[in-house]
């Protein structure tokens, strides 16, 4: 009996060149794609995509957006769960983490202020999270129950009077060239003296200055402010306005108060890293003062106005504190320097120069 064979269902086995032959003959019929080296798509972390949206978001001035980012991206590296998993055990993990295995750069533990920054920005994270619709607006926040480390109330660091002196002498000397920039920065300081905030300088139009006070809308809680001038901050804008408007420049009310004299800025805005610039480096560097930031301007200015006897709720409408808790610490501050000079006093002794304080991180 003769088996039937059948063609249809023998299995052969080509060689390795009749095998790529046939292959190539399948894909040309067939229009098989042809096999790519390019490298396959990465899938986009949707996590660091919410911290962008929150950060764009957000009405943070550069420094803290820089800082929050810092924190947020610690706790996506920390955990692997997506922000909507998050639990507030894996907070409160988080933060021992943070005390316990985090260092600085110099090695040393992270201290209590900078773990409370991590937190701070994870609470102001997740409230923006549920605002925005990636979470229920009745579900409880995994940061709702992490508490804060304990934190002494830190003094604030204003300049001293012979601080104040050599800022002083460093614009009427090193400064005080005809140059477009000097005439600017000689505005600028007058402008900070008066406790304003950087960023809302850097936002500063001609409009805001009416010959007598500064009229703006704070950037941090968006409240109107009114800011009275002395007369010299007064003559000094107006002289700085006066030499834009003799180099032909056409002021209007939308005209940024303050331009930039930079290289490859010139003729713009004058921004926050500017204004930053300036303190820190040029005026820092002119007087020898260690950390010289614009924000220190604000401590004065607060500062002055205690020791000028303004009723702290006048005070506070002038510098925009909103909480009179945080705006004691002038007051303390003030109790304690009577309180130093009255012992001093008592001895016979001269105080010692208050610019012996060591300066803040």
């Amino acid at each position: 009996m003769t088996a039937n064979f059948n063609p249809l269902i023998r299995i052969v086995t080509p060689n390795s060149q009749e095998q790529a032959h046939n292959t190539s003959d399948i894909r040309d019929r067939i229009h098989l794609p042809q096999a790519s080296n390019a490298p396959e798509a990465r899938i986009p972390d949707l996590r660091f995509e919410r911290i962008k949206e929150f950060l764009q978001a957000s009405n943070l001035a550069p420094n803290s957006q820089k800082s929050y980012g810092i924190e947020l991206e610690r706790f996506v590296n920390w955990s692997s769960k997506a922000w909507i998993d998050v639990t507030p055990r894996d907070i409160a993990q988080f933060k021992q983490y943070l005390v316990k295995d985090c260092t600085t750069r110099r090695g040393k533990p992270l201290s209590a202020a900078a773990i409370n920054q991590a937190l701070t920005a994870l609470k102001s994270f997740y409230r923006w999270f549920q605002l925005a619709g990636y979470m229920e607006i009745t579900a409880v926040l995994p940061t709702a129950a992490v508490k804060f480390q304990k934190l002494g109330k830190p003094l604030p660091r204003h300049f001293s009077k012979e601080q104040m002196e050599k800022i002083a002498q460093a614009i009427a000397q090193e400064l005080s060239g005809n140059d477009d920039v000097n005439w600017r920065n000689r505005a600028l300081l007058a402008v900070l003296t008066h406790g304003l905030r950087a960023e809302d300088v850097a936002r500063l139009d001609v409009g805001n200055y009416d010959g007598t006070r500064l009229r703006f809308v704070r950037k941090k809680d968006g409240e109107e402010a009114i800011v009275p001038l002395r007369q010299a901050a007064r003559d000094h804008i107006q002289a700085y306005l006066e030499r834009r408007r003799s180099g032909r420049e056409v002021l209007t009310d939308e005209s940024p108060l303050f331009l930039s004299y930079d290289f490859h800025n010139r003729g713009n805005r004058l921004g926050y890293q500017g204004i930053y610039y300036f303190a820190k480096h040029r005026l820092g560097e002119a007087t020898g003062i260690e950390n010289l930031t614009p924000h220190r301007f604000r401590h004065t200015y607060a500062s002055e106005l205690v020791e000028l006897g303004i009723d702290s709720l006048l005070a506070r409408t002038l510098t925009g504190h909103r909480s009179e808790k945080v705006f004691e610490r002038y007051i303390q501050g003030k109790r304690l320097a009577a309180a130093e000079s009255a012992f001093y006093q008592a001895l016979g002794e001269k105080a010692p120069d208050s610019e012996q304080q060591k300066p803040e991180d």
